[in-house]
């Protein structure tokens, strides 16, 4: 009996000891059977910061393992040499995959989810109904428009506040973007900023709002936990699955609404659609003759209820809640670095000092720039990128290769392996930022000439790279630079550092796990 025990004990040591000895090389510890799945659930409410520290750790690449017993292994990398080999040079190679397309099933077959004809069919379709003239003037008027009419009001009656009086900018930011986003797209405003005129300080439900954060949180758990567990709370509709699904069911009937009600008001007008009619995206599709769209309808029914829904649903979602999350940090750190702050002012000023006349029409305020005038602010647009690269929206990205592959950094893909690029990670890289990669620094910018840089797509990941390039970058960065010029012109913001902010939250989008509170004044240009 105690020779069963020693060499029972002798086992357990030697065990123990290739276990010890193989996490010593390893960026994550990795557990018996559960591979780094408890390391990461440990650290899940700084995911963000932790995967980075692991892969500088790694010098931008590691296997992240997960349990034995299931295949959810993940090959993480930050590394541009990779990034490019896998979204450019063999891009055949690489798909979304399955796995993927389980994960955001919510957001059904829409662009983000789809590969193949369908891919394509759908980006050229959307690529003809977001660049062209008509609509990018129609969403800066709507842009602007509703910040003189919603977003405006709003800081003005903070302003006229007690100091004590705190706002949280991240709220107020993701409801304007969710009403500007609904005009655009299904072509009605649901007011969650209170309409021109509303003085009671109060704010309506934001019920599509959180239902958006629900999908999003979740989202990026599913990437973490594995798929036999969420798979069975959502069967038993426990937990997170369950929020999950009572968020799903609320954008549904608000999408399923619209097109529904849209339909059957183009259906009353018959061949009397004005072009008023068609400003919407919705209705665009809708209106879209068949040799116009150059669809197959073997592949896409661009009218059927399913397809709309799917489609207005990426669109919502990417206008909504990238502009927010760029916007919030943009603010954030804008006023937490009081030169850049200055230097912005600045050149503003210039820009209204050049217009040729001061003269307003009793509605209208400084910082609101046209295009061309927004082309020319090479300072603001330098911030707008170096937030954009600290703090990139959609702070991930999914691969799944189709068969095995060798990558740069020399790591082995096997076939149908997954793989997670961290754009959070790459701005946190010396090797690619160099030795200030952690300031924020809106000159790394700007060439000795005054003009702007430019940088490789593979490098600064923010908008993607290769053929699946975001088809909103141009309208993004229009955007941002109209909202920042205006607020940072006309309202000065404090932080308030109690030690909330600027923690990313643990989402498929990097918000601000806590909001942004900030006391807001009106700013004297005076001074």
């Amino acid at each position: 009996m105690s020779t069963q025990l020693l060499l029972t004990f002798l086992s357990l040591v030697i065990f123990l000891w290739h276990w010890l000895l193989r996490n010593k090389h390893s960026p994550l510890y990795q557990w018996p059977l559960l591979g780094m799945l408890p390391s990461l659930l440990f650290n899940l409410s700084t995911i963000h910061d932790f995967i980075t520290g692991a892969l500088r750790r790694t010098g931008g690449t590691f296997l992240l393992k997960g349990p034995s017993f299931i295949n959810a292994d993940y090959l993480v990398t930050s590394d541009p040499t990779n990034i490019n080999h896998i979204f450019n040079k063999n891009a055949a190679n690489y798909e979304k995959g399955p796995d993927f397309k389980a994960i955001m099933e919510a957001v059904g077959d829409g662009i983000f989810n789809v590969e193949g004809e369908s891919w394509k069919l759908q980006r050229k379709l959307l690529r003809s109904l977001l660049n062209n003239s008509e609509f990018e003037a129609h969403s800066t008027h709507i842009l602007t428009q509703k910040m003189r009419s919603k977003l405006m009001p709003v800081l003005d009656r903070a302003a006229r506040m007690d100091n004590d009086e705190l706002v949280d900018l991240q709220d107020v930011f993701k409801r304007f973007m969710f009403d500007n986003m609904c005009l655009l797209v299904l072509g009605f405003d649901p007011h969650y900023l209170p309409a021109v005129g509303s003085d009671d300080g109060k704010l309506p439900d934001n019920a599509c709002g959180k239902a958006f954060e629900v999908l999003e949180e979740v989202a990026l758990c599913r990437h973490i936990v594995p798929m036999c567990v969420w798979r069975l709370q959502q069967r038993l509709q426990i937990g997170m699955e369950w929020k999950f699904s009572r968020a799903w069911r609320t954008l549904d009937q608000l999408l399923y609404g619209s097109i529904k009600r849209r339909k059957q008001e183009l259906a009353t007008k018959h061949n009397d659609v004005t072009k008023r009619d068609k400003l919407d995206l919705l209705t665009q599709i809708l209106v879209m003759k068949d040799e116009d769209d150059g669809g197959d309808k073997n592949l896409i029914d661009k009218t059927s209820d399913k397809f709309l829904r799917d489609t207005t649903f990426t669109l919502l979602i990417a206008g909504r809640d990238t502009i927010t999350a760029g916007l919030t940090w943009l603010i954030w750190s804008v006023t937490s670095h009081p030169v850049v702050e200055k230097r912005i002012i600045q050149e503003l000023a210039q820009v209204m000092a050049s217009r040729m006349s001061s003269a307003t029409d009793g509605r209208e305020r400084g910082g609101f720039l046209r295009s061309d005038e927004l082309n020319n602010v090479v300072y603001l647009h330098a911030t707008v990128c170096e937030t954009l690269r600290l703090y990139p929206p959609v702070p991930f990205e999914h691969k799944c290769a189709v068969e095995a592959d060798v990558l740069p950094s020399g790591h082995t893909v096997r076939k149908e392996e997954r793989i997670l690029f961290s754009i959070y990670t790459m701005a946190r890289m010396e090797e690619i930022w160099g030795e200030d990669c952690m300031e924020f620094k809106p000159e790394r910018w700007i060439s000795e000439k005054g003009t702007m840089l430019h940088v490789p797509s593979s490098k600064f990941m923010t908008f993607l790279t290769g053929a699946r390039t975001c088809l909103g970058k141009n309208m993004s960065f229009t955007q941002i630079k109209s909202l920042a010029s205006a607020l940072l012109w006309n309202y000065k913001f404090e932080l308030i550092d109690d030690g909330s902010s600027g923690r990313p939250a643990v989402s498929m989008m990097l918000f601000m796990k806590d909001g942004l509170k900030m006391r807001v004044s009106k700013r004297d240009h005076s001074e």
